[in-house]
């Protein structure tokens, strides 16, 4: 008889700890405790949104060596750098050399910041070829942009990049 108490007193155990769980962790108690929140946004004062679709959408492959190059954007514009992918190889001939890209931007409204961007070694090992790149996401708003090189350690004989630049064009304010 004993076993059938402690048997039957498990089994209400695991019901009640179900239970207890279950409503613990339903989303009517997340409806209930989201609810105290409240947002109110009159036609005085809207909700700001900003439509990113592909006719805002901005793309841009450049071959960069030792010049910088500016990007060309759209007066009334300003470009949200999204991603950026780096590819090439940098060689000197007499010791090791770090290669960064730079993007130079600037608003018209006076900001501006540099972004520098360190392309790795690639993981597959091809004797002779030093090859670099860097694929990541960031964000960059630019009334003018400049992609510019630059290096550290000794001075580069090859140094070839290929820059991809993915964003979107939002009116300038």
């Amino acid at each position: 008889m004993k076993r059938v108490g402690r048997i039957a007193l498990l089994t209400l155990s695991v019901i009640g700890l179900s239970l207890i769980l279950g409503v613990a962790t339903s989303r009517s108690v997340r409806a209930a405790v989201s609810a105290l929140v409240t947002v109110s946004n009159t036609p005085a004062n809207p909700v700001p949104t900003q439509a990113v679709d592909a006719k805002n959408a901005f793309e841009e492959t450049l071959s960069l060596g030792l010049s910088p190059q500016p990007i060309s954007i759209p007066a009334g514009q300003r470009l949200v750098v999204d991603f950026i992918t780096i590819s090439g190889i940098a060689d000197s001939l007499t010791g090791p050399i770090q290669p960064t890209i730079i993007l130079q931007s600037s608003l018209n409204g006076g900001g501006s910041a540099s972004y520098y961007l360190d392309p790795a070694p690639s993981p597959v090992n091809i004797p002779g070829a030093n090859q670099l790149y860097l694929a990541q996401p960031l964000t960059v708003y630019a009334d003018n942009l400049t992609v510019s090189p630059a290096y550290a350690g000794f001075p580069p004989y090859t140094f070839i990049f290929n820059v991809a630049i993915s964003g979107h064009l939002v009116p300038v304010p």
